[in-house]
């Protein structure tokens, strides 16, 4: 990708927040040390030196996940895609602000946001759009620290004035009911290719999970907008008719085992699942990765296989149109409003050293929660 300065028209910029993923072998472990040495993720002693450690020791072992999906990450061509799809409906139903660029801002791999913000610094506005719906200090936090901490060292650069973020998005109605539509039509296609009943079919929903401590001690809400979410897609689904047991669950440990973890764990569930069926629903995604195409289409069919007759899994958002719709209409909204910031306050114990500066930088209040 070319991450010069670009001298095409851009009014406003748009920069999709993700975690990104590596493309090929030898971007594994620049990949893993970057998200080791992320404190906002996860704090270690001597960061830095264990943080390239576990990425050294880990390498091989992603290697090989890898090569069991026979591809590296889809993450960011699916959001190349995504952000064109983005770009073109906003030129449709927003003209006053087009031209629009949509692209990519990763928060472990290239291109950064900060590269983006460069490339296309003459826009008149730039939008920070977290592709993360429900927030948490480690994805949503950790990708506004990053910009912020890319921005601050340009405080004489005149981006303050024009740059504003998007965060939460989990409570949206048109967020749920595309959930819904997704859930409601792979349990169908579930029911009638192998006969069987609402009854039948378990929905399991899989969460990127968080050490207890973070949630019960430090006060992040992720666990809370997660179960949220839930709660609300389950709430369309019993009213549209589906007669069935929604669970949730959480899944992707990292860090170090003596850790507690959130629970129940996604493997867990599926073991004590007594249906026929279960349905995996990956409620924190948005798009396809390693975590959806390996670890639960391929090492969490595994443990199904043991205990159900038949395993499926609805399909992240990926280039879904409604998909699209629903973040061009957030865009929308934000301009509407006067492209103001609204960050979840910081954690009630937070630790973090940028967390409070950066909410302050975006202009996000209140800054920390009462």
């Amino acid at each position: 990708m070319n991450l010069t300065k670009t001298d095409n028209p851009v009014k406003t910029l748009i920069i999709l927040l993700n975690m990104g993923g590596p493309q090929n072998k030898e971007e594994i472990h620049p990949y893993l040390k970057e998200l080791f040495q992320d404190r906002e993720l996860l704090k270690l002693p001597f960061q830095k030196i264990l943080g390239r450690l576990i990425a050294w020791r880990r390498t091989p072992k992603i290697q090989e996940r890898y090569e069991e999906i026979g591809q590296y990450s889809p993450t960011k061509a699916i959001m190349e895609s995504q952000s064109v799809g983005i770009a073109k409906k906003l030129d449709q139903v927003h003209p006053e602000s087009a031209p629009h660029v949509c692209v990519s801002g990763f928060r472990y791999i290239s291109p950064r946001p900060g590269e983006m913000i460069k490339k296309y610094q003459q826009a008149e506005k730039i939008i920070l759009f977290s592709q993360y719906p429900q927030h948490s200090c480690c994805t949503s936090g950790s990708s506004f620290c990053d910009a912020y901490r890319w921005l601050d060292k340009k405080q004489n650069a005149g981006y303050q004035h024009k740059i504003s973020v998007i965060d939460q998005w989990w409570d949206r109605a048109d967020y749920t009911k595309l959930w819904a539509m997704l859930i409601r039509k792979k349990f169908e296609e579930m029911k009638e290719k192998h006969d069987l009943k609402d009854g039948d079919i378990r929905i399991i929903y899989s969460a990127h999970s968080l050490p207890e401590s973070y949630c019960l001690e430090k006060g992040d809400k992720y666990n809370e907008e997660i179960q949220g979410s839930v709660n609300r897609i389950e709430k369309v689904l019993h009213d549209n008719g589906l007669k069935h047991e929604g669970s949730l669950a959480w899944q992707s440990k990292v860090g170090p085992q003596r850790t507690k973890w959130l629970t129940p764990s996604t493997p867990q569930v599926i073991a004590e699942t007594k249906q026929k069926a279960i349905l995996m629903v990956p409620i924190a995604f948005t798009t396809d990765h390693i975590e959806t195409l390996d670890e639960i289409d391929i090492e969490f069919r595994g443990y199904a296989d043991k205990v159900v007759d038949h395993f499926a899994r609805v399909d992240c958002f990926n280039m879904e149109e409604k998909f699209i719709d629903l973040c061009a209409h957030l865009v929308v909204e934000h301009m509407d409003s006067g492209f103001n910031s609204s960050i979840r306050p910081c954690c009630l114990n937070c630790e973090g050293s940028d967390c409070a500066s950066m909410r302050e930088y975006f202009g996000s209040k209140p800054i920390r929660q009462s």
